[in-house]
């Protein structure tokens, strides 16, 4: 290095593009990761792609690579093959009096440079600084390729109503803008993009997951996964940093699993992100959950549950003690209706308070408690301390095994009305299953007040809704008696898959004195369905059935979704 040049970090700070505490977590940081300082200043958002390269290129007295004067020629081609490029960050640009001008994101990459000079035959290789994002694209364009990013970027619709912002910490009421407008890094802008499409999609789960050739992004929408659009694998690293940054995890770690959790304002509301990243052989997966804070507000009245469930849940909940459990497998809308149910019963004279893992609305006037196993909060913890907190309601987001099922159920005996969640198929099921974790008998009669079980089935699209035949043999007669039905064509509305949104089909089954002297007596969950049956319960089937008779879904959808009913207990439409 010439005497007197300034170092690279300090170039940038003496433009303001960073400040001495930034440079300074930035060179820890790359102590860590042995990454160019450059890169970790851009992964951690403090400098744009293009800032890095300007100062670079006066550090290094290098003129800047732009993309411009490019000799596309297949002699020019044949010099360096494409898989090489790929690989080492390089872009022939233009040979002159038998010097070879060389784009590369690493000009300080001698080792390249003199493999290179002897490959192509050349005594001279100058080095032009590039960005990576800009040396990609235009090798894309330059061997030509089917996967150019910035196509996928341009394709994707205007973001310029969403911005991200990172929750401070608790002494710091401030929030901190990451993102705002359209003149950012192209890795920001394809991270914000991937964002902006699933929420106007209605997505609730976005994977980004790296494959051998590439990165497949694909949006969960009501409940189904579809490929939205796939990018270079060369950019897999700045995307999952970027995402890493959002969510406050650590970039350094890239062989542990990791859960965090960023916020969007999008046009005026906010969206939560509960971020995860898992090690897999191909890199790091990441799986986003969406949550809109609109979701955690929905009033009970608005889930759809049948008039016979509504009120009898209703006389549960006026109830001083009791348990209500509600179950079905994961995305179901568990956590929706459990958040539903406590604002319909939320008030200043309750003390309500919340377990739950992790928290996924904010509620006003709720006391909510967030399990971290990492400190020795679980789940059974958390419920002990919170019987000292005097309540009188405790909602616990899950009973996962027997400490936290017998914590629960002595609060609900020792007058406290306590809500949760459980996976089991139906409402019988459930009973069956707090005996197996080794709950007695006699303390789930004595506690259980109600099960309501629940599934969520996808609409058919009313754009593109027409008339249809049944599958034969579709159901084994469980849809007899219904005389038409229908299904979608499918539109540009609802992504060509036929279906728009989601509706909720419950099974709601009431713990009454017939029932509780079943459990005491360790009846046969069969002899419990039968009674239950007697007493009027419509199953899940019976539900859902009648949303095909509806119009609503389709038998297809039913029978992915519901399970089939017992033995000698089959419904059918014309005995609802």
């Amino acid at each position: 290095m010439k005497a007197g040049r300034k170092k690279f970090g300090e170039l940038l700070v003496d433009a303001k593009v960073i400040d001495e505490l930034q440079l300074a977590y930035a060179l820890s940081l790359q102590k860590e990761t042995r990454q160019r300082l450059g890169q970790v200043l851009i992964d951690l958002g403090y400098a744009a792609e293009q800032q890095i390269v300007e100062a670079l290129s006066i550090q290094l007295s290098l003129h800047v690579f732009r993309g411009e004067k490019i000799q596309a020629n297949d002699a020019l081609k044949d010099l360096i093959p494409k898989d090489l490029a790929l690989k080492k960050g390089v872009l022939p640009v233009c040979v002159e009096d038998r010097k070879l001008y060389l784009a590369m994101t690493n000009p300080l990459d001698f080792q390249t440079i003199n493999e290179i000079s002897f490959m192509t035959g050349r005594t001279s290789v100058v080095p032009l600084v590039a960005g990576e994002s800009a040396l990609l694209e235009s090798i894309d364009k330059f061997y030509g390729s089917a996967e150019n990013v910035m196509d996928v970027l341009q394709e994707l619709q205007d973001t310029d109503y969403i911005e991200y912002v990172q929750e401070a910490p608790e002494d710091e009421k401030d929030s901190r803008e990451l993102f705002s407008g359209s003149d950012d890094p192209p890795i920001v802008k394809l991270v914000t993009r991937i964002l902006s499409s699933a929420i106007r999609s209605r997505a609730s789960d976005i994977h980004i997951e790296p494959r051998e050739k590439d990165v497949r992004v694909r949006y969960r929408v009501d409940g189904s996964l579809r490929e939205a659009l796939t990018f270079p694998t060369q950019i897999k690293n700045h995307v999952i940093s970027r995402i890493k940054i959002l969510a406050n995890l650590n970039i350094t770690k890239k062989r542990t699993p990791q859960d965090g959790s960023a916020c969007l304002k999008v046009e005026g509301s906010s969206i939560d992100l509960r971020v995860s990243v898992l090690p897999s052989i191909h890199g790091e997966k990441i799986v986003i959950r969406v949550l809109s804070r609109d979701m955690g507000s929905k009033r009970l009245e608005d889930l759809g549950l049948p008039e016979y469930a509504h009120g009898s849940l209703m006389r549960l909940l006026s109830q001083p003690q009791g348990m209500l459990l509600v179950t079905g497998p994961t995305g179901s809308g568990k956590t929706t209706t459990l958040y539903s149910i406590l604002n319909r019963i939320r008030s200043d004279s309750e003390n309500i308070v919340t377990i739950e893992d992790p928290v996924e609305y904010k509620i006003e006037n709720l006391t909510q408690v967030m399990v971290n196993e990492s400190v020795g909060l679980t789940f059974a913890n958390a419920l002990r301390s919170i019987l000292r907190q005097d309540p009188d309601i405790i909602m616990v987001g899950e009973i996962r095994d027997l400490e936290t099922a017998e914590i629960a159920v002595r609060s609900a005996l020792t007058g406290h009305l306590v809500l949760s969640t459980l996976h089991t198929n139906d409402t019988v099921s459930t009973i069956a299953r707090l005996t197996d974790m080794g709950l007695p008998p006699y303390f789930i009669s004595s506690a259980l007040s109600g099960v309501l079980a629940q599934r969520l089935l996808r609409k058919i699209c009313e754009n593109c809704k027409t008339t249809a035949e049944p599958a034969a043999g579709a159901g084994k007669g469980l849809f007899e008696g219904i005389k038409q039905f229908y299904r979608g064509e499918g539109c540009p509305v609802c992504y060509n898959t036929g279906y728009y949104g989601q509706i909720g089909v419950y099974e709601y089954l009431e713990i009454g004195p017939a029932m509780k002297m079943l459990i005491s007596e360790s009846r046969h969950e069969d002899a419990m369905f039968e009674t239950a049956r007697h007493g009027g319960l419509k199953t899940l089937m019976d539900g859902a059935v009648s949303k095909v008779a509806e119009g609503i879904t389709t038998p297809q959808e039913v029978l992915s979704k519901i399970p089939l009913p017992r033995t000698g207990s089959q419904s059918h439409f014309t005995s609802l």
